[in-house]
């Protein structure tokens, strides 16, 4: 059964992290990546966490992905999503988690 063929997105959660990697990613037509927290909180202040995410925004974007920064809690994490130009942004800067949908 293809998904795709159905009408379904595909969306890889919490990329770079266990199970969620790039075999996945090239095994599939992936319609959305989303950024591990874990990189994303502190690459303002972390080289290294702000070049593993400018990798996955660049990659994601060669395939055609749109890409998603989460963990997202500040103006400044926020402005260099901005810059590096990531599709879609979630976090405490936002909102803080919701029960409902309003």
């Amino acid at each position: 059964m293809n998904l795709k063929r159905k009408g379904f997105s595909i969306a890889i959660d919490d990329f770079s992290v266990q199970n969620s990697n790039f075999e996945r990613v090239h095994s599939m037509q992936v319609d959305y990546i989303k950024i591990d927290g874990s990189f994303i909180k502190d690459m303002s202040q972390d080289k290294k966490s702000y070049n593993v995410v400018k990798t996955i925004s660049d990659f994601g974007k060669s395939i055609g992905a749109k890409v998603i920064a989460e963990y997202v809690h500040s103006k400044e994490v926020q402005d260099i999503v901005l810059e590096l130009e990531i599709d879609y942004s979630q976090g405490y800067y936002f909102s803080e988690p919701l029960r409902e949908l309003q």
